[in-house]
C-alpha cells in the first residue's frame, strides 16, 4: 500500500468513525485496548500499540476519531490496572470468547463467499452447544462478524467470568468432541411392551447423544431411500461391515417398527459394533472447530464490534443470536458507499460484494467506493491519478 493510498483509506476510515454509532464493551475502563495504526510501516510491518486504557467512552471515541486505526482491539479480560504491564494488571475475570475462522478450510476449491458460509454454519453449531448443552441465555451471547473470514462469539454470563484456562479448554474439548468415546453413549436397557420384555441398547439422548442419534437416523434414512443394490454397496463401504452385517442392517432398515424404535433411541443389540462405526463416521457433521487458544486465553485481545477491519474495510458487525441466520457479510458488513473511485489494479482479482461480481485485470479501473476500499486494503489496488488529484473521487 503506497502512502497516497494509505492516506486515502485512513481518511475514509476517519469519516466512518466520525459518523458511526459505535458499540463499546461493558466496563471499558477495566479493559486493555490495542490499536494498529495506518503508520509509516503499515502494512509491511504490523505494530500493535497495546496496554492502553480509557476511563470514559468519550475519551475512547475521541481517540478513534482522531487516529482512525486500521484495527481496534480490547481485552476479553477485566483488570484493576489495564494500562499496566501484564504481570501488574490485576486480573479480575474474563468473558468467554470463541473464534471461528476460515483458516482451517482455506483451499483453492472454495470461493470467499463459500468459506464464509461454512464458517457461519459452524457458528450456528456452536450456538446450539452453548444454548442447548450449556444453558446460556441468548441475551448473554453476542455474535460478531470479524470483518474478514469468521465470527467471534462472546459469552458474558457472570458464571464464566472466573473460569481459568483449564476449564475453558474443557469447554472446547466438549464442542469439538475431542477424546469422545462413542461407547459411553450406548447403554444396555430392558423395555417392556405388549410382547413382554426385550433387551435393547439405548442411545443416551442428552447433549452430544442427541446429535449422535440424529446422525445415525439421517444415515439410515439415506440408505432407506436407495434401491437394494445401491444400499447394500453403501453399507459395505463402512469399515468393519461385511456381507453378513450389511444384510442384517438391510433387514433393520426395511422394518418400519424397528426404525421407529431407533428414532426413539432404542437400538437392536446384536449390531452394537455397527452402530458405533456408523455413529463415529456421522458425528463429524456435528463437531465444531473454534480456535482453542482464543477460548482458553484469559487475557486475549479481541476485535471491537463496530470497528473496521484494516484488511477488508468491512464492519466488525455485532449480531444477536437471532440475526445470525439471515446475515450476509458481503452485503451487511459493507459500510462504504457507491461513489466511484479510480484505482490502479496491481494483479487480476475477482470479488463478490453487494450481489455483484467485480472481475478486474491489471490497469486502471473505476469501481464503487466499497469495492475499491476492499481491494486497496487487500493490497490488490492503489489509488490512481496524479499527485494532485489522488484523493479526488471520480
Amino acid at each position: 500500500m503506497d502512502e497516497a493510498t494509505k492516506r486515502f483509506v485512513r481518511r475514509k476510515f476517519a469519516e466512518y468513525y466520525r459518523g458511526a454509532e459505535l458499540r463499546l464493551p461493558s466496563e471499558l475502563e477495566h479493559r486493555e485496548w490495542g490499536f494498529v495504526l495506518f503508520d509509516a510501516s503499515y502494512p509491511r510491518k504490523t505494530v500493535m500499540r497495546r496496554h492502553r486504557a480509557f476511563t470514559t467512552s468519550t475519551a475512547l471515541v475521541s481517540y478513534l476519531r482522531k487516529n482512525a486505526p486500521a484495527h481496534v482491539y480490547y481485552s476479553s479480560a477485566l483488570y484493576e490496572r489495564p494500562s499496566a504491564e501484564m504481570d501488574e494488571k490485576g486480573w479480575l475475570g474474563a468473558d468467554l470468547i470463541f473464534d471461528l475462522d476460515a483458516d482451517h478450510i482455506v483451499d483453492d476449491k472454495r470461493s470467499y463467499p463459500e468459506m464464509l458460509d461454512i464458517v457461519k454454519k459452524e457458528t450456528l453449531k456452536l450456538l446450539d452447544f452453548l444454548i442447548g448443552d450449556f444453558g446460556f441465555e441468548e441475551d448473554l451471547i453476542e455474535i460478531v462478524f470479524s470483518g474478514s473470514r469468521g465470527y467471534h462469539v462472546h459469552v458474558r454470563d457472570e458464571s464464566v467470568r472466573k473460569l481459568g484456562s483449564k476449564e475453558r479448554r474443557e469447554i472446547v474439548d466438549y464442542v469439538t468432541a475431542r477424546g469422545m468415546k462413542i461407547g459411553r453413549f450406548i447403554v444396555d436397557a430392558v423395555i417392556v411392551d405388549e410382547k413382554g420384555k426385550k433387551r435393547v441398547l439405548k442411545l443416551i439422548s442428552e447433549g452430544w447423544g442427541s446429535r449422535l442419534l440424529r446422525g445415525l437416523v439421517e444415515f439410515l434414512d439415506r440408505i432407506a431411500e436407495m434401491d437394494d443394490e445401491e444400499a447394500f454397496r453403501s453399507l459395505l463401504s463402512i469399515r468393519g461391515v461385511g456381507e453378513k452385517r450389511a444384510a442384517a442392517l438391510m433387514k433393520v432398515i426395511r422394518d418400519a417398527a424397528v426404525m421407529q424404535d431407533i428414532r426413539n433411541g432404542l437400538l437392536p443389540p446384536h449390531l452394537r459394533p455397527v452402530w458405533e462405526k456408523i455413529i463415529e463416521r456421522e458425528r463429524v457433521k456435528y463437531e465444531d472447530h473454534p480456535d482453542e487458544p482464543v477460548t482458553a486465553d484469559v487475557k486475549r485481545l479481541i476485535r471491537m464490534p463496530t470497528s473496521l477491519h484494516g484488511k477488508t474495510g468491512f464492519l466488525v458487525k455485532p449480531l444477536s443470536v437471532r440475526e445470525l441466520e439471515g446475515f450476509d457479510p458481503l452485503e451487511d458488513a459493507v459500510v462504504f458507499g457507491d461513489d466511484e473511485v479510480r484505482v490502479e489494479i496491481r494483479r487480476p482479482a475477482s470479488i463478490f460484494l453487494k450481489s455483484t461480481t467485480y472481475k478486474v485485470e491489471e490497469g486502471t479501473e473505476k469501481l464503487p467506493m466499497y469495492a475499491a476500499i476492499f481491494l486497496m486494503c487487500a493490497g490488490v489496488a492503489s489509488l490512481s491519478g496524479s499527485a494532485q488529484d489522488r484523493d479526488a473521487v471520480a
